[in-house]
C-alpha cells in the first residue's frame, strides 16, 4: 500500500488515542484539499476564488479510506466508537476550517468489536454533503458514546487510491482434510 503523510489521518507510527470519557476525538492531521495545511494561503488560484475547495467525492478515482485500531479497545459500560469523515470550507478567509460538517459515518460500533489489528472504516470519500458545501479540509473524528473508553487507540488512518483488502479473507476453504 502506498500512503502520502500529507493525506494521512492518522499516519503510521504515531497512534492516536482513544482513551476519553463521552467527547468527540479529531484525528491528529486534518487534510488540506488546497494548500500544504491548515492556516496556510492556497497559491495558483486561477480566478478570484474567495472560498477555495473541491469535492474529492467525485470524478473517475475515488480515494478510500482506511482506518485500523491499534491497541484494542476497552470499555467498562459498554462503549462505543463511531468513525466520522468530516469536511471543513475556508469560510473566513483565515485559512483555517469553519464549521465541520459529517460526510460519511460508521455507526455506533461496540469495544468488543475493536480488537487490535481491526479494520473499522473502509468506506469511498462520498461527494460533499449539502450541495455546495466546497470543502478545503478534511478529517476523521471519533465519537465516544454510552461509555468511558479506558483503553484503545488507532494504529493508522490512512487514504489510498484502491481497496487492497483480500476478498476472500473469510471465505469457506472449500474442502476437507480426512
Amino acid at each position: 500500500m502506498l500512503t502520502d503523510n500529507l493525506v494521512s489521518f492518522v499516519p503510521v507510527g504515531a497512534p492516536l488515542s482513544l482513551i476519553s470519557g463521552v467527547a468527540t476525538i479529531a484525528s491528529t492531521n486534518v487534510v488540506d484539499l488546497m494548500g500544504s495545511g491548515p492556516g496556510t494561503a492556497v497559491n495558483n488560484i486561477i480566478g478570484n476564488a474567495s472560498q477555495p475547495g473541491m469535492d474529492v467525492g467525485v470524478g473517475g478515482v475515488r480515494p478510500e479510506l482506511n482506518v485500523t485500531i491499534g491497541d484494542a479497545v476497552v470499555s467498562g459500560g459498554g462503549g462505543t466508537v463511531n468513525v466520522m469523515l468530516q469536511a471543513a470550507p475556508n469560510t473566513d478567509g483565515t485559512n483555517l476550517p469553519g464549521s465541520w460538517t459529517t460526510l460519511a459515518e460508521t455507526g455506533p460500533i461496540s469495544a468488543a468489536n475493536l480488537t487490535a489489528g481491526q479494520i473499522v472504516a473502509r468506506f469511498p470519500f462520498l461527494p460533499a454533503f449539502p450541495a455546495g458545501l466546497n470543502p478545503r479540509f478534511l478529517r476523521l473524528a471519533f465519537g465516544i458514546a454510552t461509555a468511558a473508553v479506558t483503553a484503545g487507540s488507532i494504529a493508522s488512518a490512512l487514504v489510498t487510491n484502491y481497496r487492497d483488502d483480500q476478498a476472500n479473507k473469510y471465505a469457506a476453504g472449500n474442502f476437507t482434510v480426512a
